[in-house]
Order: C-alpha cells, then sequence, then structure tokens
C-alpha cells in the first residue's frame, strides 16, 4: 500500500517536470529578452538535474519511466499563456506548488520512510526553492508582479455620467423646488416677488 502511494506521487511528480522541460523550452522559442531567456535556460537545467535522481528511484521500483507521456493539460495551460507576463506568472505560480509540494511529502511518514526517497525529496525541494527565488527577482527587474491585483469594491463604484445630455450636472438641492402643502410645487418666479396670502384675499373680495 505504501510503495503503491509512493509509486503514484514520484511518477506524477516526473510528468510534471518533463512537461515543465517541454514548456520552458517552447517558451524560450519566442523570448527576446536575454535576463529572461538565461532564466528559462536555468530553469530547464534544473528540471534535467532533478529527473535524473527521481527516474532512478522509480527504476528500482520497477515503474518504467520511458513510458510516461506528458501532462496534456498542464501543457494546454501553459499554452494559453500568450504574453510575457502571464507566462512568467504561470512560472512562478508552478514553482511555488512544487515547492509546496516537497514540503508537504517531507511531513508524509510513508514518503520519507525511506532514508534515500527523503534524501531525494530534500534535494529536489531545495532545487525548485532555488529556482522560485531566482524565478521572483528576474519578475521584480522586469515589474511584473507575482500575482494579480483585483479591483477592490470601491474602485468598481465609479460614477458615470449621463452621455445623452449635453453638459449634464448633478443639480444642487436649493435648485430643486420646494413642494407646498397640497403637494405641488411652486414655479419659478423671474425677477418678481411672490404674491402674499393677504394680496390674494383682497382680490378675492374685490370680485
Amino acid at each position: 500500500m505504501t510503495e503503491s502511494i509512493v509509486v503514484i506521487r514520484l511518477t506524477r511528480n516526473l510528468r510534471y517536470k518533463l512537461t515543465y522541460i517541454k514548456i520552458f523550452e517552447t517558451y524560450l522559442e519566442s523570448i527576446t529578452e536575454p535576463e529572461i531567456a538565461e532564466l528559462l535556460k536555468l530553469l530547464i537545467q534544473a528540471q534535467q538535474l532533478a529527473v535524473g535522481p527521481l527516474s532512478r528511484y522509480l527504476r528500482h521500483l520497477e515503474v518504467n519511466v520511458q513510458e510516461l507521456e506528458l501532462d496534456d493539460k498542464l501543457m494546454s495551460h501553459a499554452m494559453s499563456r500568450d504574453d510575457l507576463k502571464s507566462r512568467m506568472r504561470f512560472i512562478y505560480d508552478g514553482l511555488k506548488r512544487a515547492v509546496a509540494w516537497y514540503k508537504t511529502q517531507l511531513l508524509d511518514k510513508q514518503m520519507v520512510a525511506d532514508p534515500e526517497l527523503r534524501s531525494i525529496l530534500l534535494e529536489l525541494g531545495e532545487i525548485d526553492a532555488a529556482k522560485l527565488w531566482r524565478t521572483e527577482a528576474v519578475m521584480a527587474m522586469f515589474k511584473i508582479p507575482t500575482e494579480v491585483k483585483e479591483k477592490t469594491w470601491e474602485e468598481e463604484l465609479v460614477r458615470i455620467e449621463p452621455e445623452s445630455e449635453k453638459g449634464w450636472r448633478p443639480r444642487l438641492t436649493d435648485e430643486v423646488p420646494r413642494p407646498s402643502w397640497t403637494g405641488t410645487a411652486f414655479p419659478k418666479w423671474s425677477g418678481t416677488r411672490r404674491p402674499s396670502g393677504k394680496g390674494s384675499r383682497q382680490t378675492n373680495k374685490k370680485e
């Protein structure tokens, strides 16, 4: 049972590493920035270095590593990134998950029961941690954030003035006519004084 879990996890990890090598090689073909091209070359070398001990250990467990295929889903996600920023974040996220995975395996008694495997996991975790730091440093040089900032609720509440009205401006409260006691609004008096209640009563008497 323990061996089965070990085989499943290590085989999946080896598939990911082989797939990442192909991803980095594909990204490298379209890169023009020397610093990022150098980073990708280092990442390829580091993955190839990690494939060696991992493949040897799996062969000892009678796993035919030559028949392993690339992870199509991972490859598809990588190819969907069509600009430098999103590709660098994809690389960074992958390395971050890999480092966290190795930490988890080193805490699992089933994965560290064999001292040789424990040594391999520790070594590969250190390699990925170094690659993660290097990737983050290069991203900082190009001012590429490691995470996409989501708009806050306040930023979404942007006041949009109606385009249908030319010269639109908000009305002040003083410009709005006050309602009368009967519920109707007083008309706007332009330059004339509003008649008083006394004058109105005198007019009615004459009539």
